[in-house]
């Protein structure tokens, strides 16, 4: 339950900063320092933490894409050449460090970068996928994420009985996750309208919301699995500890990860809101 709390504060700190700063550049450095505190987590999770080199090139990287609409010029071009010269940096960090660096932990690496940077550059690309909603969008992103979290906790408590993944995540259950499927659903539908009806949005495709809203959640529910599987295998509790007794950064946005390139792409296609 405490979790459950802290993590819906720091929800409630994020979109205030949202709010406030989205479309600046500030907002962009914001979502940086948040990604870089994630990378660092990872290179923890699989003991690569004094591993500075490897670190400064994923952090250097990172700042490339989190940048990358501010600094001219701009272009699908320029972002697979960073991609390429990214990978090669990583490809050469596992030859020239064959000897004391698992293969396997540089493919994490690897991986999880690309996968926390799909994530974190999706809260920009709504800026210019969606220059009217883009706000809308990045909530309701982040809500398939935490409402689904949290409606499949309390559903889990109810109604579980049959685990989900019970050797990624012994309690998560399949009621938990219907419920949390269903908790998205309906608290999306609410927000869209109260966004139609009170903020000047524009009119809403329940049918694309419902689809968007389902698969959204079912990303995130990927995703913190996919979390929980890591951590699992390398034998750590949390990736951090930066909100003590309650883990770090990728701890609370394991599934805000996959929800947020997923709500982002499935909405180009499927607009929730109509203009």
């Amino acid at each position: 339950m405490a979790t459950r709390i802290i993590s819906a504060a720091v929800g409630l700190v994020l979109l205030a900063i949202a709010v406030l700063f989205y479309g600046t550049l500030a907002f962009n450095v914001i979502v940086l320092l948040i990604t870089l505190i994630a990378l660092h987590e990872i290179f923890g999770a699989v003991k690569l933490h004094n591993k500075f080199g490897m670190y400064g090139w994923c952090a250097l990287f990172a700042a490339f894409v989190l940048l990358y609409d501010k600094i001219p010029p701009t272009g699908a071009i320029h972002l697979t050449a960073g991609l390429f010269v990214f990978t090669a940096g990583m490809a050469a960090f596992a030859v020239f460090h064959f000897a004391d660096i698992p293969f396997s932990s540089i493919a994490i690496v690897y991986m999880e970068t690309i996968a926390i940077l799909f994530g974190f550059s999706s809260t920009l690309l709504m800026r210019s996928v969606f220059p009217q909603d883009g706000l809308f969008y990045l909530i309701a992103a982040l809500g398939c994420g935490w409402l689904a979290d949290t409606g499949a906790y309390f559903s889990g408590r109810l109604f579980g009985k049959h685990k989900l993944a019970p050797n990624v995540s012994p309690h998560k259950t399949v009621e938990g996750s219907l419920g949390g499927l269903l908790t998205n659903v309906l608290a999306l539908c609410l927000i869209a309208w109260g966004y139609h009806r009170f903020l000047g949005g524009g009119p809403i495709s329940y049918p694309h919301l419902i689809v968007v809203a389902t698969v959204g959640a079912l990303a995130g529910m990927l995703g913190d699995l996919v979390a929980s599987s890591l951590k699992r295998q390398q034998g750590i509790k949390d990736y951090g500890t930066i909100m003590p007794g309650h883990g770090g950064i990728m701890d609370r946005f394991d599934s805000v990860i996959f929800t947020l390139p997923t709500v982002l792409l499935l909405s180009y296609y499927l607009p929730i809101v109509l203009r």
